[in-house]
Formats: structure tokens, sequence, C-alpha cells
């Protein structure tokens, strides 16, 4: 089985990192490379650069699996769509360091990076990225494509709805639910529940405008 990492970026850099460290500790993947509709360079931080038919034409469907490293929720569900619509399957990549409870389950596609806690019962969905040295409490329970960045704490029985976004160092209390395609900004405090496709930040966080744009990265 080969693995391929769709987006050749910082964040895909990262994972790179994290798949490599992987793959000393269990030798799952014979290579391991990156898809990247735009960049030129045939090759990336070590490995080789593939357009997404040249990947498919050399690996075929059944002997490679894939991840996305894009911090952005609606295009990580674009990509995984994708993905789906050609049959290649989705890996998951948990770093080696990081705390994941036995009775947690995680879909496929997610990554968990270096330091993070995933706690009993917890439940993440397909191609949800954890950053690193966050915390997921008990029974919290998270939608597809969502996006958890650095050092953020989420309390136990909270519901993240798909395609959100919740930036670095923001605490969320027990029990709070998170809307579907909603930022959450850096460093907040969410104490009460967020609606759904808006931009919420402060302390105490609340909704400040509609997502309409629907990208963090500008």
């Amino acid at each position: 089985m080969n693995l391929l990492i769709y987006c050749a970026g910082g964040f895909g850099r990262e994972v790179m990192d994290i798949a490599r460290r992987i793959n000393r500790v269990h030798a799952r993947w014979e290579a391991i490379g990156f898809i990247d509709d735009m960049r030129e360079d045939p090759s990336y931080y070590g490995a080789e650069v593939y357009r997404f038919e040249a990947a498919r034409e050399r690996f075929g469907v059944n002997a490679v699996e894939a991840v996305i490293a894009t911090g952005e929720p609606f295009v990580r569900k674009a990509l995984l769509e994708k993905l789906d619509e050609a049959g290649i399957g989705m890996a998951l990549l948990a770093d080696p360091s990081a705390v994941i409870s036995e009775t947690a389950t995680i879909g496929a596609g997610a990554i968990v990076f270096p330091g993070c806690f995933v706690s009993s019962m917890a439940a993440l969905g397909r191609n949800v990225a954890i950053i690193a040295g966050s915390t997921i409490g008990h029974d919290t329970v998270f939608s597809d494509n969502c996006v958890v960045s650095g050092q953020v704490n989420i309390g136990g029985q909270c519901s993240i709805g798909s395609e959100s976004y919740i930036g670095m160092g923001a605490q969320v209390k027990e029990g709070t639910r998170i809307g579907q395609g909603t930022i959450v900004g850096m460093g907040s405090v969410v104490f009460a529940d967020i609606p759904d496709e808006v931009i919420a930040l402060g302390n105490p966080c609340r909704p400040m405008r509609p997502n309409t744009s629907k990208r963090i990265f500008k």
C-alpha cells in the first residue's frame, strides 16, 4: 500500500512528518508522496508530487490510500468527494505521540497531530484534522471535514457540526454545540451554543457575521 497526501504546502509538510514517523514504527506504506494539482515541481519535501490523474494512473485505486492536507474545511470536503468518486480509500493518521482512548472512534481520513488527547467515547468523523496539542473531551462528537487548530481544549459531550473550524487556543465549555460551517476565532472562549454558518469570536464567544466566504485563510 502507498500513501498520497493531497496538497503539497505547509500543512502537507506537517502531515508528511506524521506519516514518516508512523512508517518508522509500523512500516505501513511502501511509498509516501503528494497529490497537488497546482504545483509544477516533480518533487517536494523529499517526496514525489503527482497531479490527480497521474497519481491514479501510477498507482491505481487498490494500491493507494490518501489523506487531505489543507486547513480549509470546505476544501477538505470537496477533495474528499473527489477521492470518493475516484474510488480512492482514505487513510487514518494518528501521530505516535497522540493519546487516543480505546473507546474513541475515528473516521477514515482523519489526522491526529502530535501531543493531542482524544478522550473516552469521543467520535471524530471522516476527514477531521486535530492539530498539535489539542484536547477532545469525552463523548464529544465531530461531524465530517472539521479542523481543530493547535492548543484547543474542547470539553466533554460537545457537538461540532460538519465543515467547522476552531481557531488556535480556543476553549469550548462542556456540553456545547457548534454549528455546521462555523468558524470559531482564535483564542475564543465558548460558553454557549454557536449556530450554523457564522463567524464567532471573543470571550464570551458570540456570532459576529455570517460565514459567507466559507474560507479561513484569505
